[in-house]
């Protein structure tokens, strides 16, 4: 169900508008490889007109799936849009579409939160990646794990000899 205001109400008093859109609504078209929204979006908002505009302040939250960018291990977090805003155009080119008096504010919403999506997501600040050349076990590092070839054979021995 879209996020839907009563702009005539506005012209009287703020509005206070706070539940969920689910997943579906806001972000079917979405398509990313490594991220997915698995919670609907929550939103706590105070909608406010102010002549041809509406003034749109809150926060917004979910809870989205993401695969490492260094591991690729899957693992979950939470997105918070702390301090949204969006002023939302009653007149002109951008004006935002109104149908029986009520406007959808879903699309702000939607921009914000993928705006805020991470562009590379880590399970860890210091996930040190794949482990080159290991095929006799798991290739994430895991805690304790080294770091480079574990055959004592450095990549650069090869440029050590080389007579210039």
């Amino acid at each position: 169900m879209p996020l839907l205001v009563n702009i005539r109400d506005l012209q009287k008093e703020s509005a206070h508008l706070e539940g969920e859109i689910p997943v579906g609504e806001f972000a079917a078209d979405f398509k990313d490889e490594l991220v997915r929204f698995v919670e609907p979006l929550s939103y706590d908002l105070e909608v406010d007109r102010q002549g041809s505009e509406l003034t749109v302040v809150g926060r917004l939250e979910t809870e989205i799936e993401c695969d490492c960018g260094r591991c690729l291990k899957t693992f979950r977090q939470p997105l918070v849009v702390e301090d949204f805003a969006s002023l939302v155009p009653l007149e002109g080119e951008e004006a935002v579409a109104v149908k029986d008096d009520f406007a959808d504010l879903t699309p702000y919403l939607r921009e914000d939160t993928f705006l805020a999506l991470p562009t590379n997501p880590l399970c860890t600040p210091d996930c040190r990646g794949l482990v080159p050349k290991a095929p006799d076990r798991d290739l994430r590092l895991g805690e304790g794990s080294p770091v480079g070839p574990t055959d004592g054979v450095s990549p650069w021995d090869a440029l050590k000899k080389l007579k210039l």
